[in-house]
């Protein structure tokens, strides 16, 4: 019986280790995978700033106050997708860094263009802190902001209906972005 028991044990935990191994344990980092699970593309916080046009969303989100908007920048989630491949997916399957998991359709991406944001403004009270220098627009997201990389949606066009319906779109610290059909 004990080893009965053992052998169940242990082969779940092989596949679960296996499974484990595959999720980045960076959140600087986010890993693009086609709809096997291969990781085809993985890209860092400076290669989302330097290798793909930054977007700049002046944005509330369902969790700040009506009349608070947070200015983000980063990449289109589009592009990023598009440089790994992805294109013909009719959905993506966001793992984040705390296990969160959201599927994301394809065609909400092409319609609201959701960013990979990486940055956010700088506002008069931070320029005393140490977050931003004189002089400096953006800074990186921390984590209890939702970064270092968030997906941020421009709210005020998305319909009423996503809110707070479709929260989830909004994923904090996403390190896996994997294609699905």
């Amino acid at each position: 019986m004990l080893r009965n028991a053992l052998a169940v044990i242990f082969a779940l935990a092989i596949p679960l280790a296996s499974a484990a191994e595959e999720i980045p344990l960076d959140p600087n980092q986010v890993s693009v995978q086609d709809a096997s699970g291969k990781t085809i593309a993985v890209f860092s916080v400076k290669q989302l700033q330097a290798e793909f046009p930054q977007q700049t969303y002046d944005t509330r989100t369902p969790w700040t106050s009506d009349n608070e908007k947070i200015e983000y920048r980063g990449p289109l989630l589009a592009n990023v997708l598009a440089k790994a491949g992805i294109t013909a997916a009719q959905e993506v399957k966001v793992v984040a860094f705390d296990n969160f998991v959201s599927d994301i359709r394809m065609d909400e991406i092409r319609s609201y263009n959701p960013i990979l944001a990486v940055e956010r403004r700088c506002n008069e009270n931070e320029s005393a802190n140490p977050h931003c220098a004189p002089g400096q627009d953006f800074r990186p997201i921390s984590m209890v902001e939702k970064g270092p990389i968030f997906i941020v949606w421009p709210f005020d066009q998305l319909p009423a209906s996503y809110v707070p319906a479709r929260n989830s779109i909004w994923v904090f610290f996403p390190v896996i972005l994997r294609a699905s059909q």
